[in-house]
């Protein structure tokens, strides 16, 4: 006889037009009609969208076949849906989503005021009300993420929630501008925002089975105000300021049951939409290098097909022009005494850049498919020259004059299809298909004016012209099947992927040919031949590389560990990895490489109502790069030789992770996060030093010993009863053990340099909000290094920067509103006194709003005690690098602002 399982029927209940959860009375019937149970739906954490859903659940089903399912709630109309069992290793039986209609009926109108709430925590979801901070007026969606508690955002606006990164940033659920977190930042505005979640959304894999197909990932959504969700929106601003700063931005976007249409056009000479932050949490050091003007513009389309099904498109214009001005002075740690080197370098460039994305998701039941089309298209143009002198502890060795063009263009295809189909009720297969293309073209020419001025001075001229077109081509297959036993699942996957690049590199003195004007060093001459006669045999190569490789995996998925009470995850991956390159360099340099990798990965991970922890473990293999292994000489770079090296390692990474954070009343959040990485076989550059030329050599080689480990803490929480204080803090430490090699000519061995980096500090916020219209924010943090070393002549490092502040919002009669931050940021212990500095940052925004809010009228200040210096400091075990660039100047910018929305009729 077969054995009786018992099973159980799953699903979930929400309102038709919120999705928010509901717990109506789930009534189980058999096919014709007969009731076998009945229940209670309730809230618990929902997987897709974050938030809470309705769930419900009947236990001991054993009888194969059809069953209907029927919610009743008071206000809101009957609803059904079906599901089968016909399998016993169906564990679950996971029925349809019931969307319930509500009956609506006329209220009286109730006023409630209660206290604004900034977080809360529905199960492991994070939900921030944006009503309960306070930003200045016409602030956009990157002043509202940077106040967020626990929240970090970086300047090239990569989002950390909790020391946990964010995926992907969404708008109402779909990815705004294909998931490009810096147009959302940049463009929409903060006052259409209702709430932020984070969660970990469930891929479409998932969704379809009902539980977790390991395809989740850590999102944070921007839920839209209800005005603002259906209809039109609009925002339009344009300002001007002095040193001649100009900006003028618009965003328009439409909002239907059936579409949403985006646009925005943002043009601006202020560094990459850099304008007066006025929370803090800008530093000097992330001031963006040089000037830089803008021009972008992109539309976004989304069409929502039926269900879930949907197809979104938008295409992306920039253009980019910079002016970067940068003087650098460098040290470079020596067997018996250091390099230095001093240079000062301006650049010219003008890009212009085309994106478009095209993803459709298709669902029926059984089967889902994701198709993905990105197209791209950069062209870049740019002139420059720079200065560089070379020394020893005493006098000069070399200097060198550069003049410099290139033009260059690249177009990049990329085409991926994922699909999944669930088999035999329990099971999915899942296939994946994709292609890349990538082309560029790039052509540069160069005047260097090179003096030797140690030994017998000398000089070298040289009018270099390199031509350097490629191409890249990547096709990827992967196949896998996920069998279920009851609650746990392996699944075996197939990956291949094949990849093809071809390179060359055709280098031409064109100081070689008689005659040459050296005043027009970027002109080629009219005579093929002649330029055919210039070519440098021995800095010339063109190649072909094949990689195909081949995974074997096994992973097992939802296995429980009943000690720690968490999920695990295990995948056993084996690759082989077949690879060829064939490369002519005065001769033909071949290279075959072929390895077999075994890159095993470990996931646990725990839910509980106040505590999350997960803990992630993997190793990672590749080859080394086969071009850095054939043997060749290059001196294309005068005083930088390049040598290649054929006894290059297979190389190794490993890392763990962990991550956790606890919830508790009054808003409060801790959590915790280490991670270790090290990598055996590190591919590091041997510096061999010409004491007397100042050439440097570099040689590819195979190092152990690189290895770093992080760990930090963050904690927030509400500090009274009426929630009028909050503090927000985080502490770091990192620590860096870097190698390298380094030698001088005449020593036969190389010496190893070890540089220990430890980098410790935080940062800590105490909020007081005393109501909609006051709020005062005292800010402070800083870094110490340390950085220490047993190479003989070295002088350990002991040096900070902290910071400290004040800003504030602050409404004021009439409609004004005032906005300032005021910080002082500091450097101390550093070698270089010019590095030992302390700058008082003043940014502030005076606004006032007309036309009931609709106009507004704004007057900022950047830098307004003009003291922002933009150096950097950086030191690895090469050595230490002090790098100063040209930034935007202080200004005042008075712009106007104008807001509307247009709702449908009810």
């Amino acid at each position: 006889m077969g054995r009786d399982y018992d099973h159980t029927i799953q699903g979930h209940v929400v309102d038709n037009i919120s999705g928010d959860g509901l717990t109506p009375k789930i009534i189980l019937m058999t096919a014709d009609s007969v009731v076998i149970d009945t229940t209670t739906a309730e809230l618990e954490d929902n997987p897709f969208t974050g938030g809470k859903i309705g769930s419900y659940y009947f236990e001991k089903i054993n009888q194969k076949g059809r069953y209907i399912i029927k919610a009743v709630m008071e206000n809101y109309s009957d609803a059904y849906t079906d599901c089968e069992l016909r399998s016993n290793r169906q564990s679950a039986i996971f029925a349809k989503l019931i969307r319930m209609m509500k009956v609506f009926h006329e209220l009286p109108e109730v006023l409630v005021k209660a206290t604004k709430l900034k977080m809360v925590m529905q199960g492991d979801t994070i939900v921030y009300n944006a009503n309960a901070f306070n930003l200045a007026n016409g602030s956009m969606l990157d002043a509202l993420i940077a106040k967020l508690p626990g929240a970090k955002l970086n300047k090239d606006g990569q989002i950390y929630v909790n020391g946990k990164y964010i995926e992907s940033l969404l708008v109402n659920g779909h990815e705004f501008f294909s998931g490009n977190p810096k147009l959302a930042l940049e463009n929409l505005p903060a006052y259409t925002v209702n709430k932020i979640k984070v969660f970990n959304k469930a891929g479409a894999a998932s969704v379809m089975m009902g539980h977790n197909m390991g395809d989740q990932s850590y999102v944070m959504d921007v839920r839209l105000k209800r005005e603002y969700a259906t209809g039109y929106m609009s925002n339009l601003e344009t300002g001007m300021g002095t040193k001649d700063r100009y900006q003028v931005r618009g965003f328009g976007m439409k909002f239907s049951n059936k579409e949403r249409i985006g646009a925005f056009v943002n043009i601006n000479n202020l560094n990459d939409n850099q304008r007066a932050e006025l929370n803090g949490e800008w530093k000097p050091q992330d001031m963006p290098d040089g000037l830089l003007a803008t021009k972008t513009a992109g539309l976004s389309y989304l069409y929502f097909i039926k269900g879930t099904d949907w197809l979104s498109s938008d295409i992306t214009y920039t253009h980019t022009s910079s002016d970067n001005v940068t003087k650098q002075n460098a040290q470079t740690f020596l067997p018996g005494g250091d390099a230095y080197k001093n240079s000062y370098a301006k650049d010219l460039e003008s890009r212009d850049l085309w994106k478009s994305n095209t993803q459709l998701h298709l669902t029926q039941d059984g089967f889902f498919t994701s198709d993905y089309l990105n197209l791209s298209y950069q062209h870049t143009n740019g002139r420059g020259n720079m200065n560089t002198e070379t020394l020893d502890s005493t006098s000069v060795v070399n200097r060198l004059l550069t003049e410099n063009s290139i033009e260059s263009s690249e177009f990049n295809f990329k085409a991926k299809s994922e699909n999944g189909l669930r088999v035999f009720v329990t099971d999915m297969w899942r296939l994946s298909l994709s292609a890349e293309y990538n082309r560029k073209t790039q052509k540069s020419f160069a005047m260097q004016d090179i003096q030797y001025l140690q030994g017998t001075p000398s000089r070298d001229y040289r009018n270099p012209y390199t031509n350097a077109p490629n191409q890249h081509l990547k096709l990827f297959g992967s196949t896998s099947y996920t069998f279920m036993l009851r609650e746990k699942s392996i699944m075996p996957e197939y990956i291949y992927t094949y990849s093809y690049d071809k390179a060359s590199n055709l280098f031409y003195r064109l100081d070689k040919l008689a005659g040459r004007d050296s005043s027009r060093f970027d002109i080629l001459p009219s005579a093929v031949n002649a330029l055919a006669g210039s070519l440098d045999g021995e800095n010339s190569y063109r190649y072909h590389e094949y990689r195909n490789q081949h995974e074997f995996s096994l992973n097992y998925k939802d296995l429980k560990c009943k000690l720690l009470n968490a999920d695990v995850q295990v995948k056993m991956p084996i690759r082989i990895v077949n690879a060829n390159l064939y490369y002519e360099r005065m001769g033909r340099h071949d290279v075959m490489r072929k390895s077999v990798f075994f890159e095993p990965s470990l996931y646990i991970y725990h839910q509980g109502n106040k505590t999350e922890w997960s803990l992630t473990a993997e190793s990672q293999s590749d080859l080394p790069d086969l071009t850095a292994m054939t043997n060749y000489r290059d001196d294309s770079e005068p005083l930088y030789i390049k040598e290649g090296n054929s006894d290059l390692k297979d190389i190794h990474r490993y890392s763990l992770e962990v991550n956790s954070t606890f919830h508790g009343p009054h808003q409060r959040a801790f959590s915790l996060w280490t991670a270790w990485h090290k990598t055996d076989n590190s591919t590091a550059y041997q510096l061999t030093y010409d004491k007397t030329t100042g050439i440097s050599t570099l040689r590819p080689m195979s190092v152990n010993g690189n290895w770093d480990a992080n760990g930090g803490m963050g904690y927030t929480r509400t500090l009274d009863n009426a929630q009028k204080f909050t503090t927000d803090n985080q502490l770091w430490i990192n620590y860096y053990h870097n190698v390298d090699l380094a030698t001088v000519s005449g020593l036969t061995t190389s010496q190893r340099s070890i540089v220990n980096n430890w980098k410790m500090g935080g940062e800590s916020k105490l909020i007081f909000h005393a109501n909609d219209n006051y709020e005062f924010t005292l800010h402070g943090g800083g870094n110490y290094y340390l950085i220490n070393s047993q190479r003989e002549g070295f002088s350990n490092i002991h040096a900070g920067d902290y910071s400290m502040g004040l800003n504030t919002t602050l409404s004021l009669p009439w409609n004004f509103q005032i906005s300032t931050d005021m910080t002082m940021f500091a450097r101390r212990g550093y070698q270089q006194a010019e590095m030992n500095t302390t700058d008082w940052v003043w940014n502030a925004q005076l606004t006032r709003s007309f036309v009931k809010g609709k106009l507004l009228a704004k007057l900022q200040g950047f830098d307004l005690l003009h003291e922002l210096s933009s150096t950097q400091y950086a030191m690895n075990a090469q050595g230490r690098t002090e790098i100063w660039h040209n930034s935007i100047p202080r200004y005042v910018m008075l712009s106007l602002a104008w807001r509307f929305s247009i709702n449908p009729k009810k």
